[in-house]
């Protein structure tokens, strides 16, 4: 039995909430009363199939998406499906980081000008505090050489890196990744992991759409996998990749071992 006063201290320490969560796209269901808790520093890896709605679920963590019915709180903001304002969303994109497949670098700017445009003009940060915040997470990142290149003079891997030290530079509470890894040739995916997995030793808090398992297992307090727009089941990596309990899961793992 749950002791009531250990699950309000769980729901006090989230720093994210969704409650019956449903989304469509036009006729199409593509989130089904997604009901998920994320607490402060916790990594939670979300896999499944194609179209099972695990990017639509992050990016309706940072509102780059709207929903239909439910509630969602993220940091403090809480809002319901008919309060999405602009507002919301600024007060969300405040708190939260994404880093998308694509890098989505501005490629007229050198890599310190991508890493400081968003604190100076969305974050009201000082010119010289925005540089100091830069030239630390690019160290962070290792890319602390490339500082006055831009984006086409890099790889795929350097330049999905200073993505994520872009997005470490406004301090979010929350970082979200979707399948960062999928748009970079093969020898460079982990060097990406590798970065990721720094960071999530440092007790940052997670919430990363990946097929790659391995990660996962080494990464993750919590896997997550996710079937036609359902939280099919949630574990700790040990119990998720040893254990499954639904013949979905099964069968997806499966796939996944004969490939």
């Amino acid at each position: 039995m749950t002791n009531p006063d250990t699950e309000t201290q769980e729901l006090s320490a989230a720093v994210v909430r969704m409650n019956g969560i449903n989304k469509w796209y036009g006729h199409f269901h593509a989130l089904r009363d997604v009901d998920l808790r994320v607490a402060a520093g916790e990594r939670v890896v979300i896999c499944g199939p194609s179209g099972s709605g695990k990017s639509t679920l992050v990016r309706i963590v940072n509102l780059l998406e709207p929903f239909q019915q439910g509630r969602l709180d993220v940091c403090g903001v809480t809002v319901g499906a008919n309060e999405i304002t602009r507002a919301a969303r600024l007060a969300v994109n405040r708190r939260v980081g994404m880093v998308f497949q694509q890098f989505n670098l501005f490629p007229h700017m050198t890599v310190l000008q991508n890493l400081t445009v968003g604190p100076v003009w969305g974050g009201g940060v000082s010119r010289r505090e925005a540089q100091e915040r830069a030239v630390h997470y690019l160290e962070r990142v290792g890319l602390m050489d490339q500082i006055d290149k831009h984006p086409a003079q890099l790889s795929g891997g350097q330049q999905q890196r200073v993505a994520i030290a872009r997005t470490l530079c406004t301090r979010p509470q929350v970082v979200l990744f979707d399948e960062p890894t999928a748009s970079l040739d093969p020898e460079m995916v982990n060097e990406v992991l590798q970065t990721m997995e720094s960071l999530a030793g440092e007790g940052m808090t997670m919430m990363i759409v990946t097929h790659e398992m391995g990660f996962a297992r080494r990464v993750a307090d919590h896997v997550i996998f996710m079937d036609q727009g359902q939280i099919i089941e949630r574990a700790a990596p040990d119990d998720f990749f040893d254990r499954p309990q639904s013949p979905r899961l099964r069968s997806f793992l499966g796939q996944l071992l004969t490939h």
